[in-house]
C-alpha cells in the first residue's frame, strides 16, 4: 500500500471514513490451497467466494465514488484464517480503493498474518511504528481507538490500557470513537461474542464519554443507542454479506432482541445476517457527526446525527410494511409453511418436531446460533392454528441450546405471515449460566423443549 501518512495528517473536518468489516474475502474451493477436510464449513466457503463477486466488487465501485477520506476495517479480513493466499488477496482488495486503511483485529484473523502483513500497513498510515494488535490515531481532531477483542482479559494490560486512553482522550478533547470486532451489546446473536470483553467494556464505555463503537462479527446489520448507564453509548454493527438484489430480512421480524428489562435504549434492529450487504459512513463536521448505514444497491436507510456524544439529535430509519396478519380464514390458504430457529451445538439427530401434536419433521444439526430455516411438510397446514403448540424433542444428553423458535407462512400473492419468535432461549445445559441472559429457560436433560407460537 502506497504511503499515505501525510494524507491521514492533513485531514480536518468536515472529512468522511467508512466502516466496513467481516470481509470474510474468499476464493473459490478449488482455489484456496487448503485441504478441503480442514474447511469447518464447506456450505459457508462457497458462499463467501461467491459474495467476492456479487457484493465486495460492486461494493469497490460504490466507495470509490463516496470516496471517503479513509477507511476503517472492523476485522475478519479473510474467509480461511489459515489461507495466507486469501489475506493477501483480501489486503490487496482494500489496496484497490486507494485509500489509506485501519484496521482492527478479528477472531479469524491469524495473529501472525495480522502482525506481519496489516501492522505495518497501520504503521505506514500513521507515520509511526505500531507493534501491538491494540492502538490509537490521531486523525483530523478525532481519538480513533482500534482494540483486539479476542485477546481481551479485564485484568490484562490492554483493559487497563483502554481505559488510559479514554483517559487521555477525554483530556485532549476532541471526538472518539472505538474500533472492535466483537459487540459490546450482542442485540440477537445469543451468546456470540467475547462474554468478558462484553462485560467489561459495556462498563467501560457506561464510564467515559465516546461518540461512537464500531464492530461486526454477528453479520448482523444494526445500531444501538444505549443510554443505561452514566454515559450514553451509540454501538453500529455492519458487515458486506449477502445478495444486494435479494429482499432483505428485518432483524427483528425473525429474531427477539436481547434486551435486559432494565435497559433504556433506542434501536435501528436492521436486517437478519447475511441477507443485507452493508457499511457505515461517517462524517465529522466542525460542530457535529452524522453516521449512515449504507445497502449496497439502495443507499442509505439509517442516519443518526449528533453534536455531544451521547446525545442524538437524529435517529431516521427507513420503516418497511408490516408482514401480512393471520386470520383464521386464512389458515386454509398457506401455500407454503416453515420453520425458524437458532441453535447452539445442537448437533446429535432425532430432534423431531411437533405441531399442535402432530410430528412434521426433524431439526437439522445446527452450531453457533446461526438462523436456520426448514420447511415443513403441507400436511402441517392441516393442524395449523392462530395459537400453536410446537414441541421439539432433545434425545439423550446434548448441551445444546435453541432460541429464536418462529413459523413462517407464505400467503396468496406471497404475502408472509409470521409468529412472533421466541423471547426465551431454550437450553439443557449449564454452560451458558455466566451470561445472565434474561430470558434463558432451562430443560431437564431429555425433556422435550416446549412452547406456544402465536400469529397474533
Amino acid at each position: 500500500m502506497p504511503d499515505q501518512s501525510s494524507h491521514t495528517a492533513d485531514i480536518h473536518p468536515p472529512f468522511t471514513f467508512a466502516v466496513i468489516g467481516d470481509l470474510h474475502y474468499g476464493f473459490p474451493l478449488e482455489q484456496t490451497g487448503l485441504e478441503l477436510g480442514s474447511l469447518r464449513n464447506l456450505s459457508e466457503v462457497e458462499r463467501f467466494a461467491e459474495n467476492v463477486g456479487y457484493t465486495l466488487e460492486p461494493m469497490a465501485e460504490s466507495l470509490k465514488e463516496v470516496s471517503p477520506d479513509f477507511i476503517v476495517h472492523t476485522g475478519d479480513l479473510a474467509a480461511n484464517e489459515n489461507d495466507q493466499a486469501e489475506f493477501r488477496a483480501a489486503t490487496h482488495y482494500l489496496r484497490r480503493l486507494g485509500k489509506s486503511v485501519l484496521f482492527a483485529r478479528g477472531d479469524k484473523d491469524d495473529g501472525a498474518a495480522f502482525d506481519q502483513t496489516l501492522l505495518p500497513v497501520v504503521s505506514t498510515v500513521l507515520g509511526r511504528p505500531v507493534d501491538q494488535r491494540y492502538y490509537t490515531a490521531e486523525i483530523g481532531v478525532c481519538h480513533l481507538i482500534f482494540l483486539d477483542t479476542s485477546s481481551w482479559d479485564p485484568e490484562g494490560s490492554q483493559a487497563e490500557w483502554f481505559r488510559s486512553a479514554l483517559r487521555h482522550a477525554e483530556k485532549r478533547g476532541g471526538r472518539v470513537f472505538v474500533f472492535g470486532h466483537h459487540p459490546a451489546w450482542t442485540v440477537a446473536k445469543a451468546f456470540y461474542s467475547n462474554r468478558l470483553f462484553c462485560e467489561d467494556v459495556t462498563r467501560t464505555l457506561s464510564e467515559h464519554q465516546i461518540d461512537a463503537y464500531f464492530c461486526g462479527h454477528t453479520h448482523n446489520q444494526n445500531a444501538l443507542w444505549h443510554r443505561t448507564g452514566h454515559r450514553a453509548t451509540l454501538q453500529f454493527m455492519a458487515a458486506p454479506i449477502g445478495h444486494p438484489d435479494e429482499l432483505p430480512t428485518p432483524l427483528q421480524r425473525v429474531q427477539s432482541l436481547l434486551v435486559d428489562p432494565d435497559d433504556v435504549m433506542d434501536c435501528w434492529p436492521g436486517y437478519l445476517e447475511n441477507t443485507a450487504p452493508g457499511w457505515f459512513l461517517v462524517r465529522v463536521e466542525e460542530d457535529g457527526v452524522k453516521v449512515s448505514w449504507n445497502h449496497l444497491n439502495r443507499g442509505p436507510e439509517l442516519d443518526v446525527v449528533w453534536k455531544r456524544p451521547g446525545h442524538v439529535e437524529r435517529f431516521w430509519q427507513v420503516r418497511h410494511p408490516e408482514d401480512a396478519v393471520l386470520i383464521s380464514r386464512d389458515l386454509s390458504t398457506i401455500r407454503r409453511i416453515s420453520l425458524r430457529f437458532c441453535a447452539w451445538d445442537a448437533i446429535r439427530p432425532g430432534k423431531r418436531v411437533h405441531l399442535n401434536g402432530i410430528e412434521v419433521g426433524q431439526l437439522p444439526p445446527s452450531a453457533r446460533f446461526a438462523p436456520q430455516q426448514i420447511d415443513l411438510p403441507m400436511t402441517a397446514t392441516a393442524v395449523l392454528d392462530v395459537i400453536n403448540r410446537v414441541e421439539i424433542d432433545a434425545p439423550g444428553v446434548e448441551a445444546s441450546t435453541i432460541g429464536n423458535i418462529q413459523l413462517e407462512g407464505v400467503l396468496p400473492g406471497g404475502r408472509i405471515v409470521r409468529t412472533r419468535p421466541t423471547g426465551e432461549v431454550f437450553t439443557w445445559s449449564d454452560r451458558w449460566d455466566l451470561w445472565r441472559l434474561p430470558d434463558l429457560q432451562k430443560v431437564m436433560p431429555g425433556r422435550p423443549l416446549r412452547t406456544l407460537l402465536s400469529f397474533q
